[in-house]
């Protein structure tokens, strides 16, 4: 205990004993050093999960483009499943979290891509038209804010940009869901980490 580390006695650290006053100098030492190590460990526990992510998966500025550009948008014979985010050719792309790739490939339509699995919130982050194969390989362990791969076209696109996709569970399988309102509390990075 931290009071019994700055020779306060620990029963003092935990309640007022017997017979103390409240305005013994003991007392309030012991109040004062375990409130301080309260505000340590949820500040610690704060960065770490800061450290942890979520992450907007695009370093940097990112452009959502127009109303066709988001979750929903009517697609020939489909609707758009994910949110295109744009960005300068090669810009990094990032684990969102960390995770398990489920799967990396290329795909005619998909282009060079990663399908990112999160258990921890039992999702899946989809990442497709990368410019470059990418740069994990199916199996391996992520952390959050890792480089996956760059911004690019590759499969079926128009414009260089990252389509991303959050779906429930793990794979492509589950049900679609709009990335929009994750994207907008996850925090930027100015790097990969």
């Amino acid at each position: 205990m931290v009071a019994a580390a700055v020779g306060v006695p620990a029963a003092a650290a935990g309640r007022v004993p017997a017979g103390a006053t409240t305005g013994d100098p003991a007392i309030t030492a012991a109040f004062k050093v375990e409130r301080v190590a309260r505000w340590a460990r949820e500040a610690g526990r704060m960065e770490r999960e800061r450290a942890a992510g979520p992450f907007v998966p695009i370093v940097g500025p990112v452009d959502f483009g127009t109303a066709e550009n988001a979750f929903g948008a009517p697609r020939p014979g489909h609707v758009h499943a994910g949110q295109d985010m744009f960005a300068k050719p090669g810009t990094p792309e990032v684990a969102a979290t960390g995770g398990i790739v489920d799967e990396a490939g290329s795909d005619g339509s998909e282009g060079n891509y990663v399908y990112l699995y999160d258990p921890k919130r039992d999702r899946t982050y989809v990442y497709m038209h990368m410019i470059e194969p990418a740069k994990v390989r199916t199996g391996e362990r992520v952390h959050a804010g890792q480089l996956l791969g760059g911004v690019g076209c590759t499969g079926s696109c128009w414009g260089d940009h990252l389509h991303f996709e959050v779906r429930d569970g793990r794979g492509y399988e589950g049900e679609a869901r709009d990335p929009m309102p994750l994207l907008r509390q996850w925090r930027s990075l100015d790097r990969p980490r």
